[in-house]
């Protein structure tokens, strides 16, 4: 078993907010019911990416392009034909609690069988883009009783390449005009903004370049590129991480941030997107290994510790209300990866400082960070499903501390806080419950 050593003394930057980013958000509807609000304050996410919450705000006209701008044959330039209140609440609301938005253009997710209504590419790529720039515009520049929001992000759709028609129907050419079009109308009126997209699936080199070869021809080039990652082992991360990045720069997208805006753990659709039976939904949502148990857990602090040392630019978690893919189950006690969130949001304001850690196991990654002034020190841990009872860590740099204290995330504890000491071998030894995933976050303070 190798030791982990973490070194006070060695700074290794900061930790980053930018991967903190989330898909969570306060909600509209059912306000009196239920208010998310201090949630959802709890969690301070600095931003958030607004794909798939019309599904979420039931009965509310927000956000999708098609609840805004409901009929497309009207005039764009005329602002009686716009929705924006029930979309101008719900970005109040995040505001007000202190995270950003990332606007996604476009529509929400459809999953309805063999008929589609919302993915249907454009009649007029054109007149799409000028709806798309007086969004912009409302939101950033006052347009139509608008705002000023520090609102930078804007992406162009969501899933061009998911099957079955649930994002886009037309073809992957078709979207690749699209895109170059929207792209070029927004960045010519809103330089200043940084525009891009497509959220594809996961990394496509296969259509990257026909997107590329669209932009070429009219002169302009994304800000960004989005993909997301639905993934059940740590190679994946890693390799979403790095591989892009090489690829955009070898075809001269180099400077185009790497934006990886929806991901997960899951170990496969079935029982969530298809083939539900109680005993599917049972087996993919519930236990160690579902969706909202302690190998999910596990899997967003691993990740989340080893993307710092790749160059994705921002990541967020995807995450939305109380349903299959939120914080909380329907009876609203929280689920495991609540508790890992909140050990990142802990990460990014409390112990923003990074320092330097190396060692431990091939399922193991950590993270360590001091307080700005220099008083507090965390180490995060995931073992994702490793099979060791007990992890080791040196600490340097950080003498004498007057409280050792260490926070435990497992099947059965949701970050429990125990007192931990030094062993006689001057290490202190992170023992697990049981063999499989665990997260601690040791604390010391002087």
């Amino acid at each position: 078993m190798e030791k982990i050593t973490v070194d006070f003394g060695q700074s290794a930057g900061k930790i980053r907010k930018e991967l903190y980013g989330s898909g969570l958000h306060t909600f509209v509807n059912n306000r009196s019911i239920t208010d998310f609000d201090p949630i959802f304050r709890t969690l301070r996410f600095p931003i958030v990416r607004n794909h798939d919450w019309a599904l979420n705000d039931s009965n509310q006209r927000l956000i999708d392009i098609h609840h805004i701008f409901p009929l497309m044959h009207l005039d764009a330039n005329d602002e009686r034909n716009y929705v924006f209140a029930p979309s101008d609440e719900v970005i109040r609301l995040c505001y007000e609690a202190g995270s950003k938005v990332f606007y996604r253009l476009g529509t929400s997710i459809e999953h309805t069988k063999d008929i589609h209504f919302n993915t249907i590419p454009p009649t007029d790529f054109h007149k799409y883009a000028d709806v798309c720039a007086a969004v912009v515009r409302h939101y950033t520049k006052g347009w139509n009783n608008g705002f000023k929001y520090d609102m930078q992000y804007w992406e162009i759709w969501n899933e061009p390449d998911c099957g079955g028609g649930k994002m886009w129907t037309g073809t992957q050419e078709e979207f690749a005009k699209f895109f170059a079009i929207v792209l070029k109308r927004l960045k010519d009126e809103f330089p200043e903004l940084k525009i891009g997209g497509p959220a594809h699936c996961s990394f496509r080199p296969q259509y990257i370049p026909m997107i590329k070869a669209e932009c070429d021809k009219l002169g302009v080039k994304p800000d960004f590129y989005s993909y997301h990652m639905y993934a059940n082992n740590l190679q994946t991360p890693e390799y979403l991480a790095t591989e892009p990045r090489k690829f955009l720069d070898s075809i001269g997208w180099d400077g185009v941030e790497l934006v990886l805006n929806e991901w997960h753990f899951i170990r496969g659709w079935g029982g969530v997107h298809s083939n539900v039976t109680e005993e599917s939904y049972k087996r993919t949502m519930e236990g160690r290994d579902g969706l909202l148990g302690i190998n999910s857990a596990a899997f967003n602090i691993a990740t989340f510790c080893l993307w710092h040392d790749t160059p994705l630019d921002s990541a967020y978690y995807y995450g939305c209300g109380t349903g299959n893919w939120g914080v909380q189950r329907p009876s609203k006690r929280f689920n495991k990866n609540y508790y890992s969130l909140l050990m990142m949001r802990d990460m990014v304001y409390d112990y923003s400082n990074r320092v330097a850690a190396c060692g431990g196991g091939a399922s193991q990654r950590k993270l360590a960070g001091l307080s700005d002034d220099g008083k507090k020190a965390a180490v995060l841990v995931a073992d994702f499903c490793g099979d060791e009872m007990e992890i080791s860590v040196e600490i340097k740099g950080f003498e004498n501390p007057s409280s050792v204290k260490c926070v435990v995330l497992d099947d059965v504890s949701d970050n429990a806080v125990i007192d931990c000491a030094k062993g006689e071998d001057g290490l202190y030894h992170l023992v697990k419950s049981e063999p499989g995933s665990a997260v601690f976050m040791l604390l010391l303070e002087k």
